[in-house]
């Protein structure tokens, strides 16, 4: 009995802690939004020149029908929410972000363009500032697959999931970018289920290809509706949207071990 009163209390701890230690970095729910304009809700602001199609609430979601254009550059409205803060590459050990969405894909393409990112910076500064950790959804089959990839610059190919999902099916996509001291360690695990205490591991992503390397940092999450020649842009309804950083598991651990020493001293 003492033994198992000792790990319930280890487990008690290490879940209260868990949720009560996560620093979150930008959150949006879009059903606390009003009907109308994303841009000038609640920090988010536009990102980049082009200004058509804007981006819009309506009914809890905001929705974009993708223009799946593969022969011309269409490049819509995007809307970045700043973190205030920029995540950098740790000098030691890991740090661990939660790029989290709740969302429903109406349509994809062979070569998709990205519909969700983090900024490298966490300002509307284009010079030097890449999306990073780029969220899409491949045509497969009679459905997609979602994929991401690590550093948005070029050269980088994206990492796709093999289990093919459902359009017009609302799910939720768990990014877990884990930034990795030393140079060209980060790899994001792409997790998907119905809810996110129902997640699968659905793909794992690392640094790949011909491009030059450079670790990421992450201040701010954005919608995109980037179209370019070649690309197709992916129909969207998001309804939440959430970044946070989780707690170093080494120091969740130190907290529970705490909890059943102080169990012990009581008894």
């Amino acid at each position: 009995m003492v033994r198992s009163s000792l790990s319930a209390v280890a487990l008690a701890v290490l879940a209260s802690s868990s949720s009560a230690s996560a620093q979150v970095l930008a959150s949006a729910n879009f059903a606390d939004y009003a009907d109308g304009l994303l841009v000038g809700q609640n920090g988010w602001v536009q990102y980049g020149s082009p200004s058509g199609n804007p981006l819009t609430v309506f009914g809890g979601q905001v929705t974009w029908a993708g223009n799946g254009n593969t022969s011309s550059t269409v490049n819509n409205q995007d809307a970045m929410l700043s973190f205030g803060q920029v995540i950098s590459q740790p000098s030691d050990g890991t740090t661990i972000l939660h790029f989290d969405m709740m969302l429903s894909i109406s349509s994809a393409g062979a070569s998709p363009s990205y519909f969700a990112a983090l900024n490298t910076l966490d300002s509307t500064t284009t010079s030097g500032n890449f999306q990073n950790v780029r969220m899409v959804a491949q045509a497969s089959g009679s459905g997609f697959v979602f994929g991401t990839r690590v550093n948005g610059q070029g050269g980088y190919p994206f990492g796709y999931g093999s289990t093919v999902l459902d359009f017009g099916t609302t799910y939720a996509l768990r990014a877990e970018i884990n930034l990795v001291a030393g140079n060209a360690n980060d790899f994001i695990n792409l997790y998907v289920g119905e809810s996110f205490s129902s997640m699968n591991l659905y793909a794992t992503v690392g640094y790949s290809g011909t491009g030059s390397v450079s670790d990421i940092s992450v201040g701010a999450m954005v919608l995109s509706q980037f179209g370019s020649s070649g690309s197709f842009e992916s129909g969207v309804s998001m309804q939440s949207m959430d970044v946070y950083v989780v707690p170093a598991p080494g120091a969740l651990a130190l907290l529970a071990a705490a909890g059943v020493v102080t169990r012990r001293r009581r008894r």
